[in-house]
């Protein structure tokens, strides 16, 4: 069930805030496996999923001596990793290989992308080869760095090596450290102990929580507390040949994922004013929206990604309420009962950072209820004879 917040300005300008999303289906093509402890040696499959979409998909197999694996990421395009980590006798990583590719199924891809990165002591080489290459850097880090696949979400075989070092640390607070092979730049983070099983690491000020063993194992994976949303969890098998194939095919006639939220600019005139809105568009992906993706009683950015951003070059009058000339970032409040635009004077900055103090103006918003449903989030200007 979907519902649009429409709200009339009166007199110089007008305009209405759409919040609604419907059914987008992408299955992963794999099922899912019980909770069960991961064995080193064998081989483990994950997926990781944003509501019903699947993200990516990656397998691999971890022994004393490191790890190997394939991974498959989806958005914005179909690519697949193919890494092997050696490890030090003391557990952590000495040298990662990455090669990236894209499935020949979609020849108009992302062209071929290898890493290299050795870890000695404080310092670590990092060679990317790609079309444009560089050569390698040199670049100093904490003694335990975990290197990363490169620009990608992070590899659940990666995160799995910090859940493990801090295991091994038998501390419940454990500083790690991220080496970003793309960037060749240090990311710092902590693996943090919430519960007998359970840790929590950092994701931009929110918690990602993952379930391990003893041995700092993890069975599954989840980032609903963060801005992500996203849920990684173990399978019992999965055709990732198959996958890669379908996933890259579906690119190739521009069916694929891409951005999971893309950008959007509105602009339109109303009377002697020209407005613009600049906003990122969630998709609904089989989620409950109300209550659920947008909390009850929380702060909304009112899209994705960074704070959407309201301009306009004349003043305004909104339900009422003034608004001068300017650039302003647009948040919102629901509840149960309720609904309000908050129009805040704040710019520039990511869309989960807020300042009441700078807020300009609440303004109520009525609910109703759309014909039906849509998928992606959408941000309207419609003409009226006294605005828009």
């Amino acid at each position: 069930m979907s519902r649009t917040a429409r709200l009339h300005l009166s007199r110089r300008s007008a305009w209405s805030y759409l919040c609604t999303l419907a059914f987008l289906v992408a299955t992963a093509g794999c099922s899912s496996q019980p909770g069960g402890e991961g064995q080193v040696g064998g081989e483990r499959a994950f997926v990781e999923r944003l509501g019903i979409d699947t993200l990516s998909v990656e397998v691999f197999t971890r022994t004393a001596d490191g790890f190997q694996g394939d991974l498959l990421v989806r958005s914005p395009v179909t690519r697949v990793a193919h890494y092997e980590a050696s490890l030090t006798p003391e557990g952590t990583i000495s040298q990662l290989m990455v090669d990236w590719s894209t499935p020949p199924e979609n020849p108009g891809g992302p062209p071929p992308v290898s890493i290299t990165v050795m870890v000695e002591g404080d310092s670590a080489t990092v060679d990317v080869v790609a079309v444009r290459s560089t050569g390698p850097v040199r670049v100093q880090v904490p003694v335990g760095v975990i290197p990363t696949l490169g620009k990608t979400p992070l590899s659940f075989a990666v995160f799995e090596q910090a859940t493990m070092q801090a295991a091994a640390s038998g501390s419940d607070s454990f500083p790690v450290h991220f080496l970003d092979a793309g960037r060749a730049r240090i990311v710092p983070n902590a693996v943090r102990r919430v519960a007998a099983d359970t840790v929590s690491v950092d994701f931009f000020g929110s918690p990602m929580l993952a379930q391990v063993d003893e041995a700092g194992r993890v069975l599954w994976r989840s980032g609903e507390r963060t801005t992500m949303k996203v849920v990684v969890e173990q399978v019992a098998e999965v055709d990732f040949e198959a996958l890669e194939a379908e996933y890259a095919a579906r690119d190739a006639r521009g069916e694929g994922l891409g951005v999971a939220s893309p950008s959007a600019t509105v602009e339109a005139a109303v009377g002697p004013a020209s407005i613009e809105i600049v906003y990122n568009r969630p998709a609904k992906r089989g989620r409950e929206i109300w209550g659920g993706l947008v909390p009850f009683g929380e702060v909304w950015r009112t899209g994705a990604n960074a704070a959407t951003s309201f301009t306009t070059d004349r003043d305004l009058e909104i339900a009422g309420q003034p608004v001068p000339a300017g650039e302003y970032t647009l948040y919102s409040i629901f509840t149960t009962e309720s609904a309000q635009l908050i129009i805040n004077k704040q710019t520039g900055q990511w869309g989960t950072v807020y300042d009441e103090g700078q807020d300009l103006a609440r303004i109520e918003l009525t609910p109703e209820m759309l014909p039906e449903a849509v998928e992606r989030f959408t941000i309207d200007v419609e003409p009226a004879a006294d605005g828009g």
